[in-house]
This record gives C-alpha cells, structure tokens and sequence, in this order.
C-alpha cells in the first residue's frame, strides 16, 4: 500500500502544535527551572518539537512522502518519539505530585533516557533496505532489543502513566487541592481520547480513505486533544500555582 501524503492540514496542525508545546514548556520552567515539573514538561515539549518539527519542516521544503525523509531525520524523529513517551511516563510520576514508584526507581529513568535513544537509533541506522538484505544479527538485535522496546513503549508506559494519572486524580479528589483534578482529567482525556485516535484509527483512515474530509477532520480532532495536555499543564502553573505545591 502507498505511503500515507503528508498534507497542508497535518503540516499546520503538526507545526502548531509543536510551537504550542515549546512555547508553554519554556514559559513554565522559566516560571520554576528547579522544579522537577518543568523540567520533564520542557523535556516533553523537546521532544514534541522534534517529533511534530521535523515532518513539518521537510514539508514546508515540499516533501509530501515522509517515506522519503533523510535517514538522520528519520532517526532523530524515531528516537525523539521514543524519549517522549518515556518523558510523558515521567511527567505522569511527578504530576502534581511524585508517586511513590518515582521516588524509590533510584537510577531506573536516568539509564532508560540514555539507553532508548541508543537502540532506537541504532535499528534505524542499520535497518536494511529490503527483506533479501537483512542479516542474521540485525535479526536478533531487533528481536533482542527492538521487540522488548516496542512493547515497553507502546503497551507498558502509556498504560502505565495512565494509571498514574487516575491514581493523582483519585488522591486530589478531595482536600484543600482537589482543583488539580480538573487539568488531571484534561489530560487523560488528550492522552486516552488523542491516543485511541491517532494510533488505531488515523493509520487506517489515512490509507483507506487517503485525502478526504473525514480525514482532516479526524487530524483536527486529534490536534486539538493533544493541546489539552499543554493547555492543563499552563493552567496549572500559571493560573493554579502548581510551583506553590510541594512536588514530594
């Protein structure tokens, strides 16, 4: 089946969004650049620029086959989207509080942002052209070490920072911050609503019904789910005062 067209309306959904994040994750760790939250958010928001920048750039140059990007811009798009999801993970740990896993995972995250970008870079460097030039020990790598790390990132982190998030939500129910539960249920909807979308229906659309309204409809949807997460963070730190709260 042909490639998927890179389109003027994921170019503009794609490109603001990626402003979007960065503008809010600078603004935020400028606000607290000691708070552990701003930090993993500018984290996240660095790897949404990456992710989100670098098809839009290569479109804005007339690359409309994302297929036919540049084997660096493949690998730092493919390695960014990897670091961003262990980062949302994060970010679902420390927001508006630690959980208590965050707390005891000792040097758990620190080895796991060094070595996701390793491997990832890695298979997408020496990933061969064709099937007939694959070698026996590209075959194990990705079997080693590729498999392992697709179902980690795929399945066990976003489960995972969902369940995160509904605990938080659950713990600021009541008391005197119930009002983080709001941008806590903004988030899980961007993040359970947007991620549903994009990742099981977007793909299937896109090749079945390739260029059409209902497609456009469906990216426009997905972009404004996924500004609710920079959106809920903002407004928790610039409006909630989320600094004032203790991150422990």
């Amino acid at each position: 089946m042909p490639a998927p067209v890179f389109t003027a309306v994921d170019g503009v959904t794609q490109g603001t969004a990626a402003l979007v994040y960065l503008v809010i994750g600078v603004a935020a760790w400028l606000r607290g650049p000691r708070d552990i939250r701003t930090r993993v958010f500018l984290a996240f928001s660095l790897a949404n620029l990456l992710v989100l920048g670098i098809p839009t750039f290569w479109w804005l140059r007339g690359l409309t086959d994302l297929t036919k990007l540049p084997a660096a811009a493949t690998a730092a798009v493919m390695a960014a989207l990897g670091e961003g999801n262990l980062v949302l993970f994060h970010f679902a740990q420390v927001f508006p509080k630690r959980r208590p896993w965050i707390r005891d995972s000792g040097p758990q995250m620190l080895i796991a942002y060094a070595l996701i970008p390793v491997v990832i870079v890695g298979l997408v460097r020496f990933l061969p052209d064709s099937v007939d030039k694959l070698t026996i020990p590209y075959a194990i790598a990705a079997f080693v070490f590729g498999f392992p790390l697709i179902v980690l990132l795929a399945f066990v982190l976003p489960v995972a920072g969902i369940v995160s998030l509904l605990r938080s939500h659950r713990d600021f129910r009541e008391g005197s911050y119930a009002y983080f539960k709001r941008p806590l249920e903004w988030i899980l909807l961007s993040q359970i609503a947007g991620g549903t979308l994009a990742i099981l229906f977007a793909p299937v659309l896109a090749v079945l019904a390739p260029n059409s309204l209902t497609l456009s409809v469906l990216t426009v949807l997905i972009w404004a789910l996924g500004l609710m997460t920079p959106i809920a963070f903002a407004i928790s730190v610039f409006k909630l005062k989320l600094l004032a709260l203790n991150p422990d």
